[in-house]
């Protein structure tokens, strides 16, 4: 199973995402997702959340490799954006792991950091 992690942006007014008073809220747009996922997909769970310039979610898809799985997260935003009323105007503008990042953040830390702390013997 992998983490895909997916950015849409909401349409911009004058220059600025649109207030998200006026959005589809993040835990309707997973239920509209798991309604249009198909089953050949592998989507087991999305988690999403609003972000001032959008919605930020979370797909666990069950593929064999992770190139299916991020063509399976894209395939399912994709068609959201294209069927989907309320997402009119939206944009994909990132889908993938973040791998780059977190292997990024375990560099930073030293390796006793990254080390569980020894349990005490009984």
């Amino acid at each position: 199973m992998y983490l895909i992690n997916a950015r849409l942006r909401a349409p911009e007014i004058e220059g600025r995402p649109a207030p998200p008073a006026g959005r589809i809220p993040a835990r309707e747009l997973r239920r509209l997702l798991l309604v249009l996922a198909e089953p050949a997909e592998g989507i087991e769970h999305i988690y999403g959340e609003d972000h001032p310039a959008g919605i930020r979610l979370g797909l666990f898809i069950r593929r064999h490799t992770l190139d299916e799985a991020e063509s399976a997260a894209a395939r399912l935003c994709l068609r959201a954006l294209d069927g989907v009323p309320e997402l009119a105007g939206w944009s994909l503008v990132a889908c993938g792991t973040d791998l780059d990042l977190a292997l990024g953040r375990l560099e930073a830390f030293d390796e006793e950091a990254c080390q569980r702390p020894a349990i005490a013997a009984r």
